[in-house]
């Protein structure tokens, strides 16, 4: 594999949690297969539509001529979010009896339902979004706020830049503050995604900011979420990154000018706040 500076990718197109549909259950319910849709629970909606949402505007852009198509035998998937669930612990575990190891292993080992250790998993969208979208490139999820999103920025500029991958999906989905450690079935979510391709010829190797036809480089939002305030969260710092970046929040990032203010340059820079 090839060195490559991730300054070599590119932000291709974006998805904020505001552009996500009200509807979330019904666009999951609309798009995932029906073996996807029973490992599919609450929380685990909004990353499903952000990341099957992009890759249709993709295509649809390919369709229409405005960008090449995707392999999606080569696209990578990343995720991160805030959520850790916790081990469920039943009611009668602090009770005294006879029986009780055995009915505690009878929970944790032989639930009833065979598939719920599966909707517990924090990599439980990327799983469901790689089998319905057939991505088969490299994968990874991590746990963490902006600071992991800087870091599996970073990643998946690499792996398209050294062309481990021909694109790169990153999906950040955040649970609210206090519910980080609810399953799924017991709370929203929010979630944002970015696109990652290869930069134009014309984008000169190792430049992170903005070639001559306005591409927004990988590295510019890696720098930014690495300059967010402690404890940020990942969706949070992804809608602030794209909302600076102006226009449409969900529209093709690679063909912007490069017009658009001092937030921009801000941004660009990881000096916004």
């Amino acid at each position: 594999m090839k060195s490559t500076p991730p300054g070599d990718a590119v932000l291709l197109s974006a998805i904020g949690s505001a552009d996500l549909p009200a509807d979330l259950e019904k666009r999951t319910r609309a798009r995932a297969p029906r073996k996807v849709n029973r490992l599919l629970e609450r929380a685990l909606y909004a990353p499903f539509v952000a990341a099957t949402e992009l890759l249709d505007r993709a295509a649809d852009r390919a369709a229409d001529g405005a960008a090449p198509p995707l392999d999606r035998e080569n696209v990578a998937l990343y995720t991160v979010s805030n959520w850790d669930p916790s081990i469920p612990i039943p009611d009668y575990a602090s009770e005294p009896a006879p029986d009780l190891v055995e009915r505690l292993s009878t929970f944790y080992i032989r639930p009833a339902n065979p598939t719920d250790w599966l909707c517990r998993m924090p990599n439980n969208p990327l799983c469901n979004v790689a089998i319905t979208a057939g991505l088969r490139g490299p994968s990874m999820h991590y746990i963490g706020g902006a600071d992991a999103l800087s870091l599996l920025t970073t990643v998946a500029a690499s792996t398209v830049a050294s062309g481990m991958a021909s694109a790169a999906l990153l999906v950040a989905f955040d649970l609210p503050e206090g519910t980080e450690h609810l399953l799924a079935r017991d709370s929203d979510a929010t979630a944002a995604a970015v696109l990652i391709g290869p930069a134009a010829d014309g984008l000169a190797e190792g430049r992170d900011a903005v070639d001559a036809v306005g591409a927004v480089g990988a590295a510019a939002l890696a720098r930014f979420a690495a300059a967010a305030e402690p404890g940020a969260g990942a969706v949070a710092t992804l809608d602030r990154f794209v909302e600076h970046l102006g226009g449409d929040a969900a529209g093709d990032l690679a063909g912007r000018g490069t017009d658009h203010g001092a937030g921009r340059t801000g941004v660009l820079t990881g000096e916004a706040r």
